[in-house]
């Protein structure tokens, strides 16, 4: 499309489907729901991070040992010496006790009523030991792939204990706490960015979900990537699907998204190629500018992709009695295609369950499920967020490509999970876990309100504000019931 019809069909759009007109400032002033997330969000991962043992949080010890190699300035993979193939460095060996320990724990669950933590005495006295010990190399193969951008919070706050010279516990718990901190501070960004709007109680109930709590709350690539996309998609569908500008600090910020969010967590980064589809005149810039923050994100993935390629041969050592070979496995899906339908069913027959639940909560390597009615509280909140949200404007090309992203980023996770970790020729996909699709949900949903019209009948601002209270009820039971829950198993 040359330029003179982009201009075209960016102008007949905002003139057939004219802006929401802002809010009341009366209203934008007094919106309560960024201040409620906040103190949800600080509340509960205040709580998660003190419940979950230490280094119980999914592949913790890999994560923590990324960001100690990020702390110091060892960005690329590295191999272990002597031994190849084997991705890693050094990390404090009192850590590395401690993750010994700690394995040996959640591998070790006794069977119910029993607590999962069978000697605490040994915990207390492992993260007494200072973080400043001598060093040994460990392999984190699964971590090495990532680049420094995720790590961030998580190694400034590493450093911050490094320089007191602090304990294990203290490095462990601020860690987590940055994490917690930086959720909560980017996501609020994003609900502020939509005041006035009522699809920020769909971001509200996203952000504040059970697994995606947890996952905010643990020392993991996965917070502040969680975090990039959920501010990503609220700018994203301000802008496209309800039609309001963006100030230039929101613009900032979805340029910012769309250029770190490939580089947190490279599995997501289709969904930059959303932003070129943000009309011109939504944007505070140019058009071009979008597209810059596009093509730099494509840019960044694909030289972090190139520098961290030869890491994927370490996956053998995860699965030791295996052959894991992404070029082997794709040989077999060339020569086996009718099987391929087999595949994905036997993956759904087998895999579904685990996926949903792992979508709603599934805490740590003891793999402890959110209770039932949080799901239940989860949904039902989930659904009067969608019921209030506002009527989405965008064009049938706009919501038809952005399902379609959405689409092939779901399928991309399970495409990626097949040739990087399932063995070759396995009959089902291995490794996929619900959690990973959160960064989906806020595009998905306002593709699917754009597409099924049905809203609730809400007549006066007292109803309204009813439904917002009620939401904030069920998000606040479904976390209250996940932690104590996690808390009493443990």
């Amino acid at each position: 499309m040359t330029n003179t019809d982009t201009t075209a069909f960016e102008h007949v759009d905002d003139v057939a489907e004219p802006a929401a007109p802002p809010a009341p400032r009366r209203h934008r002033l007094k919106d309560p729901c960024g201040l409620v997330f906040v103190a949800l969000s600080l509340l509960f991962g205040c709580a998660f991070s003190l419940i979950t043992p230490p280094l119980w949080g999914f592949d913790e010890t890999t994560h923590f040992s990324r960001a100690y190699a990020v702390d110091h300035g060892r960005f690329l993979p590295q191999v272990v010496p002597g031994n190849p193939g084997i991705y890693g460095g050094p990390i404090p060996e009192t850590v590395a006790e401690l993750s010994f320990f700690a394995a040996d724990g959640f591998n070790n669950v006794p069977e119910f009523p029993e607590h999962a933590v069978t000697r605490p005495e040994g915990y207390a006295e492992r993260l007494a030991q200072p973080l400043n010990a001598p060093l040994v190399d460990v392999g984190f193969v699964n971590t090495s792939s990532y680049s420094p951008v995720a790590y961030v919070p998580s190694a400034l706050a590493l450093r911050a204990v490094e320089i007191v010279d602090g304990s294990v516990g203290l490095a462990l718990t601020l860690m987590r706490l940055a994490d917690v901190l930086t959720f909560t501070g980017i996501v609020w960004l994003a609900l502020r960015a939509l005041r006035g709007l009522r699809f920020r109680w769909v971001v509200f109930v996203v952000a504040l979900m059970p697994m995606t709590m947890f996952v905010a709350a643990m020392i993991t690539a996965d917070a502040l990537t969680n975090a990039l996309a959920l501010l990503f998609g609220a700018l994203f569908v301000k802008a496209v699907f309800l039609a309001n500008r963006l100030s230039r600090w929101e613009t900032a910020l979805l340029l910012a998204a769309a250029v770190l969010l490939p580089l947190a967590k490279p599995t997501y980064v289709l969904m930059v190629l959303l932003l070129p589809f943000v009309p011109g005149p939504r944007m505070a810039v140019r058009r071009w500018a979008g597209i810059a923050a596009t093509a730099v994100g494509i840019t960044g993935f694909g030289i972090w992709t190139a520098l961290s390629a030869k890491t994927s041969e370490g996956m053998k050592v995860m699965r030791p009695n295996e052959v894991v070979d992404p070029g082997l496995q794709i040989q077999y899906l060339l020569t086996h295609l009718s099987d391929v339908p087999g595949l994905l069913a036997r993956t759904f027959v087998s895999q579904e369950q685990p996926i949903v639940a792992g979508f709603f909560g599934v805490f740590g390597s003891s793999f402890v499920l959110a209770p039932g009615t949080a799901g239940l509280a989860t949904l039902a909140a989930g659904s009067l967020a969608f019921g209030i949200t506002d009527r989405m404007r965008g064009t049938r090309a706009q919501w038809i490509i952005a399902a379609v992203i959405v689409l092939v980023g779901a399928a991309a996770l399970f495409g990626t999970l097949y040739l990087e970790f399932s063995p070759v020729g396995r009959y089902q996909i291995e490794g996929m876990q619900g959690r990973y699709f959160l960064p989906l949900v806020v595009v998905a949903v306002a593709v699917l309100a754009r597409v099924i019209p049905l809203r609730l009948d809400v007549p006066s601002a007292r109803l309204l504000r009813g439904t917002e209270v009620a939401i904030v009820v069920l998000v606040f039971y479904a976390l209250l019931s996940s932690a104590f829950k996690y808390e009493f198993v443990l």
